[in-house]
C-alpha cells in the first residue's frame, strides 16, 4: 500500500488519545494538521486503517461508532451517563467459552464509570 499523508495524520490523531473518539472528533483534530482534509477522506482512511488491523471500530448501543488505536485484546466499559468508554483488561474478566472456530471476541460492559459514580455520591452527601 502506498504512503498517505492523510492516513498518517488520521492514525496519529487516534494514537494520540486514550479516549475512544467518534469520527467528528477525529475529523476536527485531523483538520488542525491538514486544514483542507475532507470528512470523506477521514472516513476512507479510518476504514483502511481498520482493514489493515491498525485500529478497531467500536460499535455501541445508543452511541455513534467510536474508534480505538489499541488493537490488543481488551474489553470496554461504556458509561451510560457520560458516554465515556474505558478499556478493561481481559485479565480482569473471566470468560468461559467453548466455541469451535472462534478467532476473536469483543466484550462490552454497560454501566456507570467511576467518575460519574463519584460525582453522584458527592451530590448525595450535599
Amino acid at each position: 500500500m502506498r504512503y498517505s499523508k492523510q492516513r498518517e495524520a488520521v492514525y496519529g490523531v487516534l494514537c494520540g488519545t486514550k479516549a475512544h473518539p467518534d469520527v467528528a472528533w477525529i475529523y476536527a483534530q485531523t483538520r488542525k494538521i491538514i486544514p483542507n482534509i475532507s470528512l470523506a477522506t477521514v472516513y476512507r482512511n479510518l476504514d483502511e486503517l481498520e482493514r489493515l488491523g491498525k485500529i478497531k471500530k467500536v460499535s455501541l448501543e445508543n452511541f455513534a461508532e467510536r474508534y480505538d488505536a489499541n488493537v490488543f485484546e481488551h474489553a470496554h466499559l461504556v458509561c451510560e451517563r457520560c458516554g465515556r468508554i474505558n478499556d478493561v483488561e481481559i485479565a480482569d474478566v473471566t470468560v468461559s467459552h467453548n466455541i469451535c472456530g472462534a478467532k476473536r471476541y469483543e466484550i462490552t460492559f454497560y454501566g456507570i464509570c467511576g467518575e460519574c459514580r463519584e460525582k453522584y455520591n458527592k451530590e448525595i452527601l450535599k
